[in-house]
């Protein structure tokens, strides 16, 4: 066919056009419904129309080919072509991405961003995102375009920005590049939430409306919608409403994502009753600020458990809205961990019973819907961050049993197995269940066995995995490091050195869910007292492991429902 012949001949090679049509079809299959990043009739009139590609588009092909290879059953795609290919559209994307600097490149950019995410937890994802998130801002596309933020509206010194993009020659085009700003929003968030980090995109540059409906989007249909506003949560009751879905709906409940990964960031002193009395009181801001959110969703799409249960055929169910509630037991959790499973505890500071039923709750919920996802055969519709949040609901199941002494939840095994499944098409699942899965058979083993004086002893990688303040990426280093005969081999070959256990524990970078603590390390007697036990251990193991096997988490108490600070303020 005569159109192949625009790109058949360059020197980065595509595949035959008929299967390079397949896959992209295969992007708003897999992909753009949940990541709603491009209009379908757009994209393919502009892709596989009449007219040459431009080079810019020509990138574009690529990136999405890098993303859609995991999931083409062609039987002209092995896996050594379907690597070959993958390996130089990659390198094509990332030249053409470090080289210029437009709406186009961008987005293929992400599209390869979000592929990286999926193989790994690690540092290329993080620099990817960082590159994207500093080009969004200078292209101006954090901001409308009668932003004071693009142009003083008052007489000003302040210094002007140049305005780099041409103006859109349509509200379609326009609404494309709203898009494109927060899909990069969410990939920066959801990167950023599994580790100690800031986010690469500062909100404070960020004054921008919220993206439509997709089939407002798709008919190209001028709608207006609300603006983003972090201190403005009067937003949620407007007469515009009706203009948003999911995807306006997943920006604002991952920025209040974002305000609670910042919260959490902070240590606090819990021996200073002004500190804590301070980090509860913005405890509970946080969580009225989530509730008043929730309230804002349509009644058909509030209820997980009505959603599952609607009438509505599995072929025909959003795979945004899953995705949806997915953050909202993953924002749930990342809020009420920390006061659920504190790693330390004071007089002054305790467990709060009524945040532990909250996390217990939602990962009750996040069963639920992951029953129906798999029953229905949608998991390879859902992306990333829906195993991200399996494999949050896995942690706190395991950590519930460990901290309050009981059975841990059998039917982790469901999130196992899931994870395993979603491993087919992303990596980072995969990983995520050979984890778990190591975790489990060392925790069965110690099940059946006892130590020298009678008692259980907790695995090393059952210890690594309670500790809720670590993130994704150097749970992978820690558990993979520890001796077995069943290892479990890192994908990130370039840390070297663990930190010791002090380390551990005043370090942010393994700060998942940063309970609070001391803001800073033992000194004095309580310090000689930590160096005197470490000494003993290194010196006689078996101490070591009756050490280990006082408590999974130091100084852990069951809370006591009738005096939940989180309900009654001192």
């Amino acid at each position: 066919m005569a159109v192949g012949l625009c790109y058949s001949e360059q020197a980065v090679p595509l595949p035959p056009y008929d299967l390079l049509y397949s896959l992209v079809d295969l992007f708003f299959k897999h992909i753009n419904g949940w990541f709603p990043l491009l209009d379908r009739k757009t994209t393919l009139d502009r892709l596989f129309g009449v007219t040459q590609l431009e080079e810019a588009d020509r990138v574009l092909l690529h990136a999405i080919l890098t993303v859609t290879l995991r999931f083409s059953k062609d039987p002209r795609l092995s896996p050594e072509s379907k690597q070959h290919y993958h390996k130089t559209s990659k390198q094509k994307v990332q030249l053409f991405g470090l080289e210029n600097s437009s709406v186009r490149s961008l987005q293929a950019l992400l599209i390869l961003a979000l592929d990286v995410t999926g193989k790994t937890n690690g540092p290329p994802g993080w620099n990817l995102i960082a590159l994207i998130s500093r080009s969004v801002v200078q292209l101006g596309l954090s901001v409308e375009t009668t932003s004071p933020l693009a142009a003083p509206v008052y007489p000003s010194i302040a210094t002007l920005r140049a305005s780099v993009l041409p103006e859109a020659k349509s509200w379609i085009e326009d609404e494309e590049r709203r898009r494109l700003f927060w899909a990069v929003y969410l990939l920066d968030r959801y990167v950023t939430i599994a580790t100690a980090f800031e986010f690469a995109l500062d909100e404070r540059e960020v004054d921008r409306r919220l993206p439509c409906r997709d089939d407002l989007f798709a008919a190209n249909k001028p709608v207006e919608t609300r603006y983003f506003r972090s201190s403005q949560r009067s937003r949620y009751a407007t007469s515009i409403s009706d203009s948003h879905g999911y995807f306006s709906y997943h920006c604002e409940l991952i920025g209040i994502l974002g305000h609670i990964h910042q919260f959490l960031r902070r240590p606090i002193d819990i021996r200073s009753l002004t500190d804590v009395e301070r980090w509860q009181a913005s405890y509970r801001a946080l969580d009225s600020e989530l509730n008043t959110w929730h309230f804002s969703l349509p009644d058909e799409f509030a209820n997980i458990s009505s959603l599952v249960k609607s009438n509505l055929p599995a072929k025909n169910a959003s795979c945004g809205w899953i995705m949806l509630h997915a953050a909202y037991v993953l924002t749930v959790i990342r809020l009420n961990s920390s006061a659920a499973y504190p790693s330390q505890t004071s007089h002054i500071f305790s467990s709060s019973y009524s945040a532990m039923q909250r996390c217990l709750g939602a990962v009750d919920n996040m069963r639920e819907l992951v029953q129906f996802v798999s029953s229905n055969d949608l998991l390879d519709r859902l992306g990333p961050p829906f195993a991200f949040t399996i494999w949050v609901c896995s942690r706190v199941a395991l950590v519930h049993g460990s901290a309050m002494d009981t059975e841990i939840d059998p039917d982790i095994a469901l999130f196992v197995t899931v994870l395993s499944q979603m491993g087919q098409y992303w990596d980072v699942a995969q990983r995520y269940s050979d984890i778990l899965n190591r975790v489990l058979n060392e925790y069965q083993q110690s099940q059946q066995s006892v130590g020298i004086n009678g008692e259980r002893v907790t695995p090393s990688s059952v210890r690594i995995l309670a500790d809720m303040r670590r993130c994704a990426y150097d749970l992978d280093l820690l558990i993979s490091r520890q001796p077995s005969h069943a290892a479990v081999r890192s994908y990130h070959p370039t840390r070297q050195n663990t930190p010791s256990p002090n380390e551990l524990e005043y370090l942010d970078v393994f700060d998942l869910f940063n309970f609070p603590r001391l803001p800073n390390a033992p000194t004095g007697v309580e310090h000689e007292r930590a160096e005197a036990m470490n000494q003993a251990a290194a010196e006689d193991p078996g101490l070591a492991t009756s050490l280990d096997t006082v408590s999974i988490i130091p100084s852990f108490t069951v809370p006591d429902p009738e005096a939940d600070w989180l309900f009654h303020a001192r």
